[in-house]
């Protein structure tokens, strides 16, 4: 069933002939002619502006997940994620994804994923439902974490850890599936590996201040969940 319109009568539905306005005479449904645009009730909006991505290293049967922490100066304070942003004007959710692992971690990943898994969940305030999609993308094991100021710490956790540290079922959803359809290296995964699509995507230019100030203010550590060191000192350990 199909309904789009803010106010007026009849609901568009599937049909054999194509997708028509059905309305009710003395409690019996039956079709009306007429152009396929016809006004329909009000329906709660659908919003798709956010992507999710899960960065994980491996190495052998060893598979850990990045959680960061957000900073104190944000809404929900002190809560562990995965990366996380809005899709901006004129980009392709591919775009927003790697850009938001660009600017929030400072990882290029190896390979990419566009989950199965899709989160969804309905925003009382908005009354709107909102739908995320989610990607998986690994790095190397050893490349460094660089945060910008929206987060303050960051950590390499076992999947059964990041499930108890992140605060949506949606993003526990979004580990299993993890596991599921890329760790087990079944078909299905394969299939579902964007990686290269992700490199022919051209990295756009950074347009918000906070990018800039993520640059400056860039932060490094080697060591799990652990604050980050600021950028001058750049020794390993």
């Amino acid at each position: 069933m199909i309904s789009t319109a803010d106010e007026g009568g009849g609901t568009l539905v599937e049909h054999p002939d194509g997708v028509k306005q059905e309305c009710s005479f003395r409690g019996r449904s039956r079709w009306r002619g007429g152009p396929a645009n016809a006004i329909l009730p009000r329906v709660i909006p659908i919003s798709c502006s956010q992507v999710e991505v899960h960065v994980f290293r491996r190495r052998v049967k060893r598979l850990e997940l990045l959680l960061i922490r957000r900073s104190h100066h944000r809404s929900l304070a002190g809560v562990w994620q995965p990366v996380t942003g809005g899709i901006e004007r004129g980009e392709s959710v591919m775009q927003a994804a790697a850009r938001e692992v660009r600017e929030e971690t400072g990882l290029t990943p190896l390979r990419w994923w566009a989950l199965e898994h899709i989160a969804t969940f309905y925003e009382p305030a908005l009354d709107r439902i909102r739908v995320v999609p989610v990607f998986a993308a690994e790095v190397a094991w050893t490349d460094p974490v660089y945060l910008s100021d929206e987060h303050d710490r960051y950590a390499f956790v076992s999947p059964a850890i990041a499930r108890r540290r992140v605060l949506w079922a949606t993003q526990r959803r979004a580990i299993t599936a993890l596991l599921e359809e890329v760790a087990s290296g079944s078909a299905g995964g394969a299939a579902r590996e964007v990686t290269l699509r992700v490199a022919a995507i051209a990295p756009r230019r950074a347009t918000r201040g906070r990018r800039a100030n993520a640059r400056t203010t860039a932060k490094r550590s080697t060591s799990n969940d652990r604050k980050p060191a600021p950028a001058r000192r750049r020794r390993r350990t």
